[in-house]
């Protein structure tokens, strides 16, 4: 897996930013000329700036930054309650190990580590609530030669 910086996004994203500022106030001028005009293409590049900033401020936000999950263990079976965002045919379950992976719409994806090897015996989405039965698996018996 690789990790990237952001720094590179980061300066592309100001470097376009700069350029739409630089397109309105060329643009501004070009029909107002003057101080006046002047004057106006620079609140009208201010505005342009701000609103992008608090644009790409809000789609950087994780609106499931608080997931609410309860699990109940008794023995071998884990009941599982989660809040997953739809819709229904986006919401989805992996098991993998000892994680099971929950999907959902609007990028939604978190991971929980169970304390044993699970099988999915039921499972059931209502109204963004994510219910799932699982079952400890049994242990393959060792192969003899």
């Amino acid at each position: 897996m690789s990790r990237t910086s952001g720094l590179p996004t980061a300066f592309l994203g100001y470097i376009i930013l700069a350029l739409i500022a630089l397109a309105v106030f060329g643009i501004v001028v070009r029909f107002s000329p003057g101080l006046f005009g002047i004057l106006l293409a620079a609140l009208a590049s201010g505005l342009a700036i701000y609103w992008l900033l608090e644009i790409n401020k809000n789609l950087k936000k994780d609106g499931w930054k608080d997931f609410l999950l309860e699990i109940r263990e008794e023995g071998d079976t884990i009941d599982l309650t989660a809040q997953v965002p739809g819709p229904e045919n986006k919401v989805k379950v992996e098991l993998l190990g000892r994680r099971l992976i929950l999907k959902g719409g609007m990028g939604f994806q978190r991971t929980v580590k169970l304390p044993f090897e699970a099988i999915l015996k039921e499972l059931r989405y209502v109204n963004g609530i994510l219910n799932a039965r699982l079952e400890k698996k049994e242990a393959s018996p060792p192969r003899s030669r």
